[in-house]
Formats: C-alpha cells, sequence, structure tokens
C-alpha cells in the first residue's frame, strides 16, 4: 500500500480548467502585443528608409494580429487578471499612438510633396509650352 500512496501523491494536483484556460488565453494575449509590436518597429524601420518601401504587407498583418488580439479580449469577456497583461497592454496601446502619430506625419509630407510637384507642373504649363493644342498638332519650327 506505500507504493500506491506514493504514486497517488507524484500524481500532479488536479488543475482548475478554467485558470488553465484562463492562464493560456492571457499567453495568447501577450504574444499577439509582442506581435504587433515588431509590426510597429518594421513599419517604422520601413518610413526611416530613404527609399521607402511598401507598406501594404505590414498593414494586412498588422490588421490581422489586431483583429485576432480583438477577438481573444472578447473571449476574455474585459477581464485581464494579470498585472502584466494590464500593463503591456498599456504599453501596446500607447506604442500604437506613437504610430499613429508618425504615420500621420508621414501622410502629411508624402501630401505637402505631392502638391508642390502638381503646382509646379501646373507652373510649367501654364506659359502653353505644353498645351493639348500643341500636343495633337505636333511642335512646328
Amino acid at each position: 500500500m506505500h507504493a500506491r500512496e506514493q504514486q497517488r501523491t507524484m500524481r500532479p494536483p488536479t488543475a482548475d480548467p478554467g485558470a488553465l484556460e484562463s492562464a493560456r488565453l492571457m499567453e495568447a494575449i501577450l504574444h499577439l502585443a509582442d506581435l504587433i509590436s515588431e509590426v510597429v518597429q518594421e513599419e517604422k524601420a520601413l518610413i526611416a528608409r530613404p527609399e521607402g518601401g511598401d507598406f501594404s504587407a505590414l498593414v494586412a498583418r498588422k490588421s490581422h494580429l489586431a483583429l485576432e488580439l480583438g477577438k481573444l479580449m472578447q473571449v476574455a469577456e474585459g477581464k485581464i487578471p494579470t498585472e502584466r497583461v494590464r500593463q503591456r497592454l498599456a504599453t501596446l496601446s500607447a506604442e500604437l499612438a506613437a504610430n499613429e502619430r508618425l504615420l500621420r506625419r508621414h501622410m502629411d509630407a508624402v501630401y505637402e510633396i505631392s502638391s508642390l510637384i502638381g503646382e509646379a507642373i501646373e507652373q510649367s504649363t501654364a506659359d502653353g509650352t505644353y498645351s493639348s493644342q500643341i500636343a495633337r498638332r505636333g511642335s512646328q519650327p
């Protein structure tokens, strides 16, 4: 009987399934928060490169991850039991706010540059050099 008692004591205690599910959920939220942060860092690096880059893949990834995080938050029903998760989500929120400001400045700069180019084109065509009539009949000496 002594061996049988040892076997019983060696088995891990039965864990609360709800607590395990909650712990897994919190780990999944933390993981998604880290992935979103990585995408934000990639986006910052892409903006900083002089040659720019294709944002479409990053935007798609960020949107997908945000959607997944939103789904997990619905499953969590607004209950974030650990301070670690609450703190990580607060940090992620601040990162996303800073990223939004950076993207807004970037878009404003792109708009400003395109406006300047448009104005330059308008001014260069205002003297009639590139009028549609000349384009149709060709230039004549």
